[in-house]
């Protein structure tokens, strides 16, 4: 479930209609599907570091993990090569996202190509035609520079409002100055960009991100911070490997992605001086905008700012050229101030225009309509073409329709308020949206109902006046007791968690819940556990306005059941589906299903083995502390592995 057409999304379960690869924990899972209904297990390829997303084009798969510098003892060549090279103590970043390339031709022993360190802490990754643009933040780091002062001893002698104090203190500040300017001329592009670490055959190779002109490095005249946002560029789809790599100065970031256009947007503030009593430091977000329609290079054309902040990335839209932004102003509420901005949401529509006087180019704001829901924040946006979709909420939802035909001139077409709150938005047609949340707290149709996990269909084919078609509110357990914690699904918060699948008018969306229980058994000793449920809910949506209905369930709880096992952990969670002809494939941590969608009788079955990522905690090259799961099944620091299961040995990557 992707937010735009042609724009591959990175996750840890992908398909490509014939195999299911999947991140477990520590472990690439490449699972085969000889024919629909089926499973087979091909093999599993253990991977450096946490993993987070791959991305997959054909007999390729790049998976992306992260790695802490904390992880790696000082004898790897590694190390050495990410330590500064004046020898000042320290390593230039301590957190790497590392690329891990493998040839899958044979799907049963996966081949790395190549390993790849990129210095900062990863983000996200998109896919335009066979081009992955991967984006990562890290901080700038200077180890000659000093954000502190080294006050001599007898300082803290005089008093607090002595003048020899204030005196000592501004001298120290000036020479503390004098050295940063001194380190600072000494400094070169290369000092501070980011850098590319290529592990071949344990040696390392470090490659250098700037051409040295600075075209691929961007200083935004509104950035204000000193971390670095970097994008990644290589091309799954040739043969030999090439990467590239832009920067841009800035907060961590948000990513969308159209097929042309790459869009970074930031908090134009930092925490320490937008929670300041400064009444004209507004909320505000900057945009950065990058043209990606060349698959062989990422090219910055130009920044803007919007008032407010921006919720996620379904805030975010470009659509023939023009960049579409919903965002929220005051919704911080700085109380303690005598004139706190009022919360409101906009639309502002904006493109890039040269500046005549610079020669450079810069969003401007071409249209905008205001003033949306007074008092209510954005708790979930949609643009659909020429069309706009916010849900809005304090008390109760209103859903808003705005006309976006005239991108110069956005107008608000209908309301319809609702009781609870969408927190995503699917487009079902021109004349449907389904969407998930919660539920109202009480009868009268006010607050919110946390534990709730509802969804609602909404026509709009007369946009000037929304209306509501129905309502369907999800369970994993229909039990009237007071037993059972609150329910959680991840669809609500992760859109590809949502799988909406239109051939069969079909909805999937995991589900779980959990509780306490308590017993004393016959000898009088007192014992404990948690019942886990653990459910993908199969939901019929009807196109013609009747009502949705549950078509069925599949259950993973039995993956979880142990008398050895008293715990719950999140990882549990079935947390994808993917459909394939007439089945249902749940994928979990403790397993992957296939269930037959007409009768609901699972079909084939694959039990995993979840193990935690593993890491090593070094401190003057002692491991001083492991990740909160052992194995035997894992690595030792220099890469191999061992295997206690009795069967095929995992492959260290």
């Amino acid at each position: 479930n992707n937010q735009e057409q042609g724009v591959d999304e990175a996750d840890f379960v992908k398909t490509d209609g014939y195999y299911i690869y999947f991140l477990n924990g520590d472990t690439l899972v490449i699972l085969g599907v000889p024919e629909f209904g089926e499973l087979e297990a091909l093999s599993s390829t253990l991977i450096e570091g946490t993993p987070q997303a791959m991305m997959l084009d054909g007999d390729r798969l790049v998976v992306i993990s992260t790695v802490s510098s904390w992880n790696i003892p000082s004898t790897n060549s590694l190390y050495q090569a990410m330590d500064w090279d004046e020898g000042y103590n320290s390593w230039r970043t301590s957190s790497l996202t590392k690329f891990t390339v493998l040839d899958i031709t044979d799907r049963s022993n996966p081949d790395m190509e190549r390993e790849l360190f990129l210095e900062g802490s990863y983000i996200t990754a998109r896919e335009v035609n066979g081009t992955v643009r991967t984006v990562s933040h890290a901080w700038i780091e200077i180890p000659q520079m000093k954000s502190w002062l080294d006050l001599p001893e007898g300082y803290w002698q005089l008093d607090y409002d002595d003048p020899k104090r204030l005196e000592l203190r501004e001298k120290v500040a000036y020479l503390t100055l004098l050295e940063n300017n001194e380190a600072l001329e000494k400094i070169t592009i290369g000092d501070i960009i980011p850098r590319v670490y290529e592990r071949i055959n344990g040696a390392v190779i470090i490659h250098g991100l700037s051409d040295g002109d600075c075209n691929d490095f961007v200083a935004p005249d509104d950035g204000l911070n000193r971390g670095f946002n970097s994008i990644f560029t290589f091309d799954l789809s040739v043969g030999k490997f090439d990467f590239d790599a832009d920067h841009i100065v800035g907060n961590y970031p948000m990513v969308y992605a159209s097929q042309d256009q790459l869009i970074l947007t930031e908090n134009a503030w930092d925490w320490w001086w937008y929670w300041g009593n400064n009444q004209e430091s507004q909320e505000a977000t900057n945009i950065h905008t990058f043209d990606i329609s060349n698959s062989e290079e990422t090219v910055y054309t130009g920044s803007g700012r919007v008032a407010g902040t921006i919720l996620n990335q379904f805030s975010l839209s470009e659509y023939q050229g023009v960049i579409r932004v919903a965002t929220t102003e005051g919704q911080w509420a700085r109380w303690w101030m005598e004139d706190p901005e009022p919360m409101t949401s906009s639309i502002v529509t904006m493109t890039l225009q040269m500046n005549l006087t610079n020669g450079k180019q810069s969003l401007e704001q071409i249209g905008k309509v205001g003033d949306i829901a007074p008092e209510e924040r954005i708790w979930s946006a949609r643009f659909d073409g020429d069309r706009a979709y916010l849900v809005t909420f304090r008390q109760i939802d209103p859903l808003w329709v705005i006309d976006l035909s005239n991108q110069s001139n956005p107008v608000i077409l209908g309301e319809l308020e609702v009781p609870g709150v969408s927190t995503y938005i699917h487009p079902l047609s021109k004349d449907a949206l389904l969407t998930i949340g919660m539920g109202p707290a009480g009868e009268d149709g006010l607050g919110l109902d946390w534990s709730s996990t509802q969804l609602s269909m909404f026509n709009i084919s007369d946009p000037t006046t929304p209306a509501l078609s129905n309502v369907l509110s999800l369970s994993p357990i229909n039990d009237d007791s007071d037993q059972w914690v609150w329910s959680y699904s991840e669809a609500s918060y992760e859109h590809k968690a949502f799988q909406y699948w239109a051939p069969k008018d079909m909805l999937a969306i995991p589900l779980s819940t959990y509780r306490y229980l308590s017993w004393y058994d016959s000898s009088g000793d007192y014992h404990w556990n948690y019942d886990y449920v653990s459910k993908l809910i199969l939901v019929n949506i009807p196109q013609d306005g009747t009502n949705m209905t549950v078509h069925g369930e599949v259950n993973h709880s039995s993956f979880y059941h142990s008398e050895e096992s008293n715990y719950w952990w999140n990882d549990f969670n079935i947390r994808r589906s993917i459909f394939m002809g007439d089945y249902v494939y749940a994928i979990s941590s403790g397993g992957v299903t296939a269930t037959n969608l007409t009768s609901m009788e699972q079909s084939a079955s694959v039990q995993l083995d979840y193990q935690s990522p593993y890491n090593h905690y070094y401190y003057d090259d002692v491991a001083v502390s492991d990740s909160e799961t052992d194995s035997s099944d894992k690595s030792d620091s220099n890469g191999s592995s061992t295997s206690s299961d009795g069967g095929a040995e995992p492959e260290q990557n």
